[in-house]
């Protein structure tokens, strides 16, 4: 994708940290699942075909390579299909890459792809519609909020991870300011008054006043109570969806990103820096300075809005907890996840379908899916107590109460639109050029929205990515 390039920090314990960010950036590192035994779809090919030399196409760091050489070894020791697994750095080169492979008439026969990418690459028709390995159980049921239509209702392509907007917050920031925990569980979330209350509680100034004292001076603040780690979309359009208003709604057919009830959300949203003075400054970007969430509330911030990647690397740090986000009208998160898709233009269509089965097989990700820099894109691993144990082992009680509530609420994620709406990239073009207006406070969401809505809702309209 387009949107840049995010960086943690991680060690080899961590498990490739990196991965994760390419559940919502397209060109970010992903890594690759590992060999491992029970790789589904891959073992019922039982006559091994030696002619057959499958490509996959993939971005990742030199540790992540070592993790795709491996799954492709063991594949290929398996079924006797090779696989050319071809790297790509994770620097937005990536669908460069696609692009001069498609004119050369050399795609690979499987790569990974970034989310608002794959209904352009669909819309040229290119993709092959997997439908079928889902009817037929080769592929088990994957969460909806991962599973990716065409506008035909098609399945071309599902999320390697679940990757989800969290709330993690310092326990000892909590404790000193006398406060509860936030809720881990969707049905008791807070609502938006409460948790702008506690925020206010936890932000103060080097005078020691909180922002709910009277003589609290902002322009002395030393402690927020709230940053975000980004302000990209996929950080704050839950906040539409949870006032009971959305971008796009989930079918696809209405556009709702110029109602009134979005509006509301994401003018709450600024002013949660602007009025209410309990959240640093953020802009539409990637980095919004404070770092990742591990960073933020080890220093000056009580709560941080970041994704579940983080989980990883919160990983044996006993202050920080995590919590399901603020409620409005409801209790709502939003999902990435980078999709991996097959070619129709493959010359082993077949074969390829039996290699992505493998793929994406939460089996063959267990590391990852442990470590907390991914999230199980597979419905049965949020509900089946021995496939929860098998990655949520090492994960802090409340990571684990608060993945678990939001994956099996009802209508408590909410798809990212980048996934199903052909002309996602363009309109977001257009709203990023201006929403930093509203979100420093120099002019209201209304405005800058009644301004710029004409335009992205006539490119919605369009119906199409060009």
């Amino acid at each position: 994708m387009k949107f840049g390039k995010r960086t943690l920090v991680l060690s080899l314990a961590s498990m490739m940290v990196f991965s994760a960010l390419a559940g919502c950036s397209g060109d970010s590192n992903n890594a690759a699942p590992k060999a491992s035994e029970g790789s589904g779809a891959a073992n019922k090919e039982t006559t091994p075909d030696k002619d057959v030399t499958l490509e996959l196409l993939y971005w990742g760091d030199d540790v992540q390579k070592k993790l795709v050489e491996a799954a492709a070894e063991k594949y290929t020791a398996d079924t006797g299909v090779k696989i050319n697994a071809q790297v790509l750095p994770a620097d937005g080169s990536f669908d460069t890459f696609i692009q001069t492979r498609l004119e050369s008439g050399e795609l690979p026969d499987i790569s990974y792809m970034g989310e608002g990418d794959i209904q352009k690459y669909n819309e040229m028709g290119i993709i092959e519609d997997i439908s079928d390995l889902l009817a037929d159980g080769s592929i088990p049921e994957k969460l909806s909020a991962i599973t990716i239509h065409s506008p035909e209702q098609k399945v071309i392509g599902v999320g390697l991870s679940n990757q989800l907007e969290l709330l993690y917050y310092s326990k000892s920031k909590f404790d000193a300011a006398g406060l509860e925990y936030p809720p881990s569980k969707v049905e008791n979330a807070w609502d938006w008054d409460t948790f702008v209350t506690n925020a206010k509680k936890l932000t103060t100034d080097t005078k020691g006043k909180t922002a709910a004292d009277e003589g609290f001076d902002d322009a002395l603040t030393e402690n927020y109570g709230l940053g975000m780690t980004a302000g990209r979309e996929f950080h704050h359009f839950w906040a539409a969806y949870a006032n009971g208003g959305g971008i796009v709604s989930p079918d696809g057919k209405e556009f709702q990103w110029d109602s009134p009830k979005t509006v509301d959300a994401i003018q709450k949203l600024a002013d949660l820096v602007n009025k209410d003075k309990v959240a640093s400054a953020f802009n539409y970007t990637w980095n919004s300075g404070i770092g990742s969430a591990v960073d933020a509330l080890s220093g000056g911030y009580a709560m941080a809005i970041s994704g579940s990647w983080d989980l990883a690397n919160i990983k044996g740090n006993e202050d920080i907890g995590v919590g399901v986000l603020p409620k409005m009208e409801k209790a709502v998160t939003m999902n990435c996840g980078a999709p991996l898709v097959v070619y129709n233009t493959s010359k082993h269509i077949e074969e390829a379908k039996k290699f992505y089965a493998y793929m994406v097989n939460p089996e063959n990700s267990l590391e990852l899916l442990k470590s907390g820099a991914w999230l199980p894109n597979q419905a049965d691993w949020y509900t089946d107590p021995t496939l929860v144990e098998k990655w949520t082992s090492d994960l802090p009680e409340s990571a684990k109460e608060t993945i678990l509530s939001y994956s099996t609420t009802k209508d408590s994620i909410a798809q990212w639109p980048a996934y199903y709406v052909p002309a996602y990239l363009k309109m977001n073009t257009e709203y990023e050029k201006s929403i930093d207006q509203a979100l420093a406070g120099k002019k209201s969401v209304k405005e800058v929205y009644d301004a710029i809505m004409p335009a992205i809702k006539q490119l919605f309209e369009s119906g199409k990515v060009s």
